[in-house]
């Protein structure tokens, strides 16, 4: 049996009142760590709490030499050079002005950085064009009567097209979401941008318009959480957030604005944007996200992730549309549908390093359950997240999901490396594991889950996930999983017997799954996009956000958050 969490029940006040020791808690913990600090963020821990300021101060010096030193990983330096310029912007607003913390030195490589390097990333994703427009509009205003010799003109001109640039893109953002979304990876820039808008922009209304987007991004991803873990399915993460919750940035900043967190279980250093910002969650969304103990869905529209459409000038029309059951002892969400890429170049980022589906107890940062194909192994698809090249823009995986039932097919082409599909089921981090009528049956705690591969399965043995991993062979299989609780089916055996006794149709021919559940109704799904509830198709033209908490119309730039009687307006559009 594994440890449990122990997760801290709070009230709106004694949250806030406990801030400031949450808060000096993870910046003593980032500034003491051993890093290697490439960007310079333990520098920036360090020197706002006074410390070793000597050996700070050489550590940015060696970030504004960006270019002129090897990589320490041996990557292409144009991949990061926004990561770093990032870092020495805020370094510079923190430290850098009214003889602050920076020596002349430091002072004199940071700026010329900016003035002298183009610092745009080779990369054209999302986060990167955020860093870049952001860092350059902040640093653009410092050195307004320069000239920043990369890009042909003084930092007046250079602030003005930013500004205009970071308008639009939180605007469009609003309107359609993020198309990294719900990354559990890449909010960490996202954050760290926003969070230096909210403090440095000398322009109120983009000030105005970042503190907005904070509250709707934080949001958005705590009403998936449970116990600081952001559950379901996720744009963009890497293998070890689709492992462990306590690995990925949203875990650590959970605690930080909240609290109701295992502070035991903080493994990863919090980002020191957020650690140094004066930036708040409104008291509304501090009660929603101490205050639910109810079970609600929740259903959200993405635009389509790609390279395209980064300012965007000309946004594609597909969308991704995301369903997740919220309860107080477990979630599961997934990629309820997703609209094929055009034939664009771009096209190879569908599905993107993303999480399509996930099961997630509210007892260890490790008790999760999902099933995955693994695409061609790369620096940024691996064994465990993204399928990249499977079938291309369509993807080779789709889901269905009502309330506590949900069922996948995988139509794995014959020219895909891997022609199989596998589940992270990590026996040690349950109560109980039970195999019997072809399920595999988890109990852990009063939750209760069964999975089904209809191919069959076996379970690795020997290697790093013996006893962690079950696969099934095969490049055209299906998945049936469903959870439920104690309170519901009585007992362990009663909910294994009531599973095992659901119809289920699987043709492989067709590539149609149907699923009978006594609980959550039939659920049909294919690989042409359809998906049926009880007979009916299901209308998949999602709002941009539709929960108890949040809502917000498709494209319409207007969000609401609340609870009760207490409501918050975001009208990103008035802002334009």
């Amino acid at each position: 049996m594994s440890r449990k969490l122990y997760v801290p029940e709070l009230t709106v006040q004694k949250s806030n009142e406990q801030f400031e020791r949450r808060r000096y808690g993870l910046l003593e913990q980032l500034a003491g760590a051993d890093l290697p600090d490439i960007y310079g963020g333990w520098a920036i821990a360090n020197l706002s709490l006074n410390r070793k300021v000597a050996e700070a101060n050489i550590r940015l010096q060696r970030a504004a030499l960006w270019f002129e030193n090897p990589h320490p990983h041996g990557r292409d330096l144009r991949g990061e050079c926004d990561f770093a310029a990032m870092k020495l912007c805020r370094a510079y607003l923190e430290f850098g002005q009214d003889g602050g913390l920076l020596d002349s030195l430091t002072l004199e490589r940071i700026k010329a950085f900016f003035l002298n390097s183009d610092f745009q990333s080779m990369y054209d994703s999302e986060n990167h064009h955020l860093l870049f427009h952001t860092s350059r509009y902040l640093m653009a205003h410092v050195y307004g009567r320069e000239k920043f010799s990369e890009y042909g003109c003084d930092g007046a001109k250079l602030a003005e097209m930013d500004r205009s640039w970071l308008e639009q893109f939180i605007r469009f953002r609003a309107r359609r979401g993020w198309g990294e979304f719900d990354s559990t990876c890449y909010f960490g820039p996202e954050w760290e941008c926003l969070t230096t808008l909210y403090d440095f922009a000398p322009d109120v209304r983009l000030k105005q318009m970042a503190g907005m987007m904070l509250d709707v991004l934080l949001t958005d991803l705590l009403l998936e959480t449970l116990n600081g873990m952001c559950g379901g399915a996720h744009g963009r993460i890497y293998s070890n957030h689709a492992l462990n919750y306590a690995k990925d940035s949203v875990y650590p900043l959970m605690y930080l604005y909240f609290g109701n967190v295992d502070p035991s279980t903080l493994g990863e250093d919090c980002l020191v944007d957020a650690l140094l910002s004066g930036y708040r969650p409104n008291d509304i969304i501090m009660d929603i996200a101490l205050n639910r103990s109810d079970t609600y869905e929740n259903r959200e529209r993405k635009h389509l992730h790609n390279m395209d459409d980064c300012l965007p000038a000309a946004p594609l029309e597909g969308s991704i549309r995301k369903y997740t059951y919220r309860t107080p002892d477990y979630v599961m969400g997934c990629v309820q549908y997703q609209d094929n890429y055009p034939d664009i170049p771009s096209a190879i980022y569908a599905h993107h390093e993303q999480h399509e589906w996930d099961l997630t107890f509210g007892t260890n940062t490790m008790a999760r359950l999902f099933t995955h194909h693994s695409g061609i192994d790369g620096n940024e698809h691996g064994y465990w997240t993204g399928d990249l090249g499977c079938k291309c823009g369509s993807g080779c995986g789709h889901f269905f999901q009502n309330r506590t039932a949900l069922i996948a097919l995988y139509d794995i082409p014959p020219e895909a490396p891997y022609q199989m599909i596998h589940a992270y089921l990590p026996k040690k981090y349950f109560d109980e594991v039970v195999e019997e009528n072809e399920y595999v049956f988890i109990r852990e705690g009063l939750v209760f889950a069964a999975l089904k591969l209809l191919n069959g399965y076996k379970w690795s043995v020997g290697g790093p996930w013996s006893q962690m991993e079950v696969f099934s062979p095969g490049g055209k299989n299906g998945v049936v999983c469903e959870v439920g609780h104690a309170d519901d089916f009585g007992d362990f055996v009663s909910f294994r017997q009531e599973i095992a006794s659901n119809p289920i149709q699987f043709d492989r021919n067709s590539m149609t799954l149907t699923y009978q559940s006594r609980r959550s109704g039939q659920l049909m799904i294919d690989v042409s996009g359809n998906r049926e509830l009880d007979g009916k198709p299901v209308d998949l033209e999602y709002a941009s956000y539709d929960s108890p908490y949040m809502q917000s119309d498709w494209d319409s730039g207007k969000i609401r958050i609340g609870k009760d009687s207490q409501w918050l307006l975001y009208d990103f559009m008035e802002h334009g």
